[in-house]
């Protein structure tokens, strides 16, 4: 039995195929202004090692900021149980799950079974935190992938205070008029950003066996900065831009 899941976000666009309960392919896609067209794009080539179509599919499901524009799939489901859903695949011993993505950050609490207990989103102030992390990188002239890494390096505290792009882009270009260090600047956004997450993570009192998922979750920056908030290592998947995909696929699998 083959399953397809599709997780239309604002930055990417994911698809994850399940054929009897195991991963078979998944694509990930830069999302365009087509959001229809994006999304069946990248279904179509996810099912090229499979020398399969959407058309061969008959279970589809769609999550994500784009999921209502996805005609092809016969079901939607919610970022929130999709994130569970995805996560309870991979590690099922996770009680907790932050996703990080691109214009939205939600942390949401599982019980003993994987299933959603409570979830808290983030605020509009808080401006998604992939898209405001992009915005940083072009204030500071450094692609985004290398900004975790050089965070790494601080060796000073810099207080980024505003979530707010506007004030924050502010706040960052008057650090570097000063010739504050990049990497404590970044140190600074990073811990920023963490803050903010930590802060969702106490609204449900989520603290121990927590996985982190979404874009982000790539961000060694961001990570260290919430463990040692946390005190406690997050649970980060191979592939954690996918799992809400994963999660999606699933649930079309009837699982």
């Amino acid at each position: 039995m083959i399953s397809a899941g599709i997780d239309v976000g604002a930055l990417w666009t994911k698809a994850v195929v399940l054929e009897d309960g195991r991963i078979t392919s998944y694509l990930i896609t830069p999302s365009s202004g087509d959001t229809k067209k994006a999304a069946a794009d990248t279904l179509t080539k996810a099912l090229e090692p499979l020398s399969a179509t959407i058309g061969d599919i008959p279970d589809i499901v769609a999550t994500g900021a784009g999921k209502q524009e996805v005609a092809f799939a016969k079901g939607q489901a919610t970022e929130v149980l999709c994130a569970a859903k995805g996560i309870g695949f991979l590690h099922p011993e996770a009680r907790g799950v932050i996703d990080l993505g691109g214009e939205s950050t939600r942390a949401v609490k599982l019980d003993q079974t994987g299933e959603v207990l409570e979830f808290t989103l983030n605020d509009k102030c808080a401006a998604g935190t992939g898209v405001f992390l992009d915005a940083m990188a072009k204030v500071m002239g450094v692609a985004v992938e290398r900004m975790g890494p050089l965070s790494l390096e601080s060796t000073a505290d810099v207080n980024i205070t505003s979530m707010c792009v506007a004030f924050a882009e502010s706040e960052v270009v008057s650090q570097v008029h000063r010739q504050t260090p990049k990497q404590d600047i970044l140190k600074g956004i990073h811990k920023s950003i963490a803050t903010r997450i930590f802060g969702m993570l106490s609204r449900i009192d989520l603290q121990k066996q927590t996985a982190a998922i979404g874009g982000l979750a790539l961000n060694i920056g961001i990570l260290t900065c919430l463990e040692k908030m946390m005190n406690d290592k997050l649970i980060v998947p191979q592939n954690p831009q996918i799992i809400s995909a994963l999660g999606a696929a699933r649930l079309a699998a009837g699982e």
